[in-house]
């Protein structure tokens, strides 16, 4: 198609877009699938989502090559197949064409590839060049009508990818960027000013694709002031999870896209679909909205934007703990927990115990540990504090419920005085008593501290003012002896630049593994850090633990002594945790003890002994 027809066809009325191939083929595909050959190895069900999006409304489909540029390809070890899955991308996205019977556009879908070559080394950015004018030359030359340059996250490579294409082909060209779905400290100012950037490319239409979602997009588009060129949007309505086999599919609903595509064409939007998680109903929606729809012209004229209202301030974690962690103090807690049934009497006397002991900050209370059915750690750790006036540190999880259901909880809790908490991912319920059953997770574990920091600043799930805000001090997981540290690593730089504030180690035996993963930071942990000490009592204890609990390993000199120990190999396990907890002052900000079953007690020794030469 000539450009000076697509133009004319922007300028008259709204171009409807597909929605999301990848989150599409989760749904249809095998476990394992590869996406990025998916033309070449599941063609029908490539064509039969093109096919859904057209009868649902589409004018322009996008071809199944996201993932399919030859940098990804080899990553992936099958570059060899480059030019084969574009060109059956191409050829599939025409056929669906052809059948539908439909005057639809067919465009070539082109990635970022800055995260897969680096482009700020030497040599980086030619071949990022290289690569999308390859990429770009296949679409083309099978028949595409124009090249959509999505999900760019850096204006620079956009720039780069849309030289390369003009080099290789005349086709028109639309670019869009993705954004983090954090609000930045001056909401999408930034992104709109990138997004204002594009229009020095030659470009036929410049816009937002994928993140932030929706509305997120509606207040990028509303920013954007300085460019005449027609806008494009296509939101993401959350990205469908694969949990347990089964597929959570993402919260935005076909009306909320609806209503996204009338303001969005109010800003001058002439190019509306979707990206992550919509499917054909989202696009019918977008479809009905958008019928007879023409986006309102832009002028180029910079408009006056309200100043944004800055979020408050977080409210600061106040408890003691909080106070002890800040000043650096090394601070010790006991792992307890939840009875099984309403008697709360023993875990309340094991408390008042610990409670006495002048070297324990705090307890922390498991959550359903192992997936069995246990007291909730929220109301228990609120009953404790009430009891005994020792600090508590429950234990909260996504698995159990959903966001809007832990949100509700935590608000009682905090006003029930709990002031600390441990977010984790929970262990699945396949290791429990019901093993049948499917988890919540409507959220994963970044996801759930991002709202705790939401929480602190005073607003809900949804953004919504939730008056005077709790500010707890959040802590999380980690386990330096993770099979893969620098995932590891990764993950819990994520975790604190969501707003943990602390972690708590998986059980450390010695510290070899703590000692090397320190070092992926240079030395120093981003967070506080506590260790897990455990005094194990039997070698059929350490091999349990070690081949069947996920993320403990037992060190092998320690395994062989708990067996040459044989009836004796409790004292081998309590030494060694006195030992591990004696070194822990020079490597951690802090140690939660975990005691012998039912025995919450008997762990204070170890406390004890530690702090003698």
């Amino acid at each position: 198609m000539k450009v000076d027809e697509l133009k004319r066809r922007l300028s008259e009325r709204v171009i409807v877009g597909d929605g999301g191939m990848g989150s599409e083929l989760l749904q249809r595909l095998p476990d394992g699938s590869r996406l990025d050959v998916a033309a070449h190895e599941h063609p029908q069900q490539v064509l039969d989502i093109h096919l859904a999006y057209i009868e649902a409304g589409s004018e322009l489909i996008e071809t199944a090559t996201f993932g399919s540029s030859r940098p990804r390809m080899e990553r992936g070890r099958v570059a060899d197949l480059t030019e084969k899955v574009n060109a059956a991308a191409v050829k599939l996205a025409r056929e669906a064409r052809e059948i539908s019977g439909r005057d639809v556009l067919v465009a070539g879908s082109i990635a970022p590839l800055a995260g897969v070559l680096d482009l700020d080394e030497p040599g980086g950015r030619t071949m990022i060049e290289i690569a999308h004018a390859e990429q770009a030359a296949i679409l083309a030359g099978r028949g595409a009508d124009l090249l959509i340059l999505e999900t760019f996250f850096r204006v620079d490579e956009l720039a780069i990818a849309a030289k390369a294409a003009r080099d290789v082909t005349d086709l028109p060209l639309i670019g869009m960027m993705t954004f983090a779905h954090e609000r930045p400290p001056h909401p999408y100012q930034e992104q709109a000013e990138m997004v204002d950037e594009l229009a020095e490319l030659d470009l036929l239409a410049i816009g937002v694709n994928c993140a932030p979602g929706p509305m997120g997009a509606i207040e990028i588009l509303r920013h954007v002031t300085q460019t005449r060129l027609p806008l494009a949007a296509s939101p993401n309505a959350g990205m469908p999870v694969q949990r347990e086999g089964r597929i959570l599919m993402a919260p935005a609903t076909p009306s909320y896209l609806a209503r996204f595509t009338l303001q969005a064409v109010g800003l001058g939007a002439a190019y509306i679909g979707g990206c992550c998680g919509t499917g054909a109903e989202h696009i019918r929606a977008i479809a009905e909205a958008a019928r007879d729809l023409k986006p309102e012209p832009r002028t180029g004229t910079p408009v006056v934007v309200p100043e944004s209202v800055p979020a408050p301030a977080p409210v600061q974690p106040s408890s003691s703990l909080a106070t002890k962690l800040e000043n650096g103090r090394f601070v010790r807690l006991v792992q307890l927990d939840p009875p099984k049934g309403t008697n709360v009497e023993a875990i309340l006397e094991a408390a008042a115990a610990i409670a006495d002991h002048p070297d324990v900050d705090a307890v922390d209370i498991n959550s359903n540990p192992l997936a069995r059915l246990r007291m909730d750690p929220l109301f228990l750790g609120q009953l404790i504090q009430q009891r005994t006036g020792l600090e508590t540190v429950p234990h909260i999880t996504p698995r159990d419920a959903s966001l809007m259901g832990l949100q509700s909880q935590l608000l009682g809790a905090w006003t029930g005085g709990i002031r600390n908490l441990l977010a984790i991912t929970g262990d699945p319920s396949q290791l429990g008593d019901l093993p049948g059953i499917h988890d919540v997770y409507h959220v994963d574990i970044f996801e759930l501290v991002r709202a705790l920091s939401r929480m602190a600043e005073g607003f809900d799930c949804a953004g919504n003012r939730i008056g005077d805000p709790p500010g707890f001090l959040v802590g999380v997981a980690v386990n330096p002896a993770a099979d893969d540290p620098m995932k590891e690593a990764d993950r819990l730089r994520h975790k604190v630049d969501n707003g943990a504030h602390f972690a708590m180690s998986q059980v450390c035996f010695d510290w070899d593994a703590w000692d090397r993963f320190t070092e992926l930071f240079g030395g120093e942990l981003p967070s506080p850090a506590l260790a897990a000490v455990w005094p194990l009592r039997s070698l059929k204890m350490a091999l349990r633990l070690h081949h069947e609990v996920p993320g403990i390993l037992v060190p092998d000199d320690l395994l062989a002594a708990l067996e040459a120990a044989g009836g004796d190999a409790a004292e081998v396990g309590y030494k060694r945790a006195v030992e591990v907890l004696r070194q822990a002052p020079d490597r951690a900000a802090g140690a939660y003890l975990i005691a012998p079953f039912k025995q919450p007690q008997a762990i204070l020794p170890v406390i004890d002994d530690a702090a003698t030469d």
